[in-house]
């Protein structure tokens, strides 16, 4: 997390802490610009492989949602399966990635 608080602040760590405190959360991510995961609380090839195809369905999803709306953002993304659920905040120079036990 030293990395989170370097680059992003205080408040990154803080916010990833708290979210770590739900008992259905598997773990964070927080993935540079490049896709490189800078902070996790996962192993580093789960890290790697979530941040590897997250990022890129989050890329598509905000291709597709400016041909459908130039005035649009994307703010987050959702992907649901029946085991798991992760959720995408992406922004310019970091994506978080939030790994979620179905409840």
């Amino acid at each position: 997390m030293e990395i989170a608080q370097n680059f992003m602040g205080p408040l990154a760590t803080d916010t990833m802490t708290r979210i770590n405190e739900n008992g259905n959360v598997v773990g964070t991510i927080i993935v540079n610009c490049e896709g490189f995961p800078e902070t996790t609380t996962l192993d580093s090839l789960t890290a790697a492989t979530y941040s590897t195809h997250m990022r890129n369905l989050s890329h598509h999803a905000t291709n597709a949602l400016k041909e459908i709306d130039v005035t649009d953002e994307l703010m987050v993304l959702r992907l649901v399966s029946k085991k798991t659920e992760a959720v995408v905040a992406p922004d310019h120079e970091f994506h978080l990635i939030v790994v979620m036990r179905k409840a």
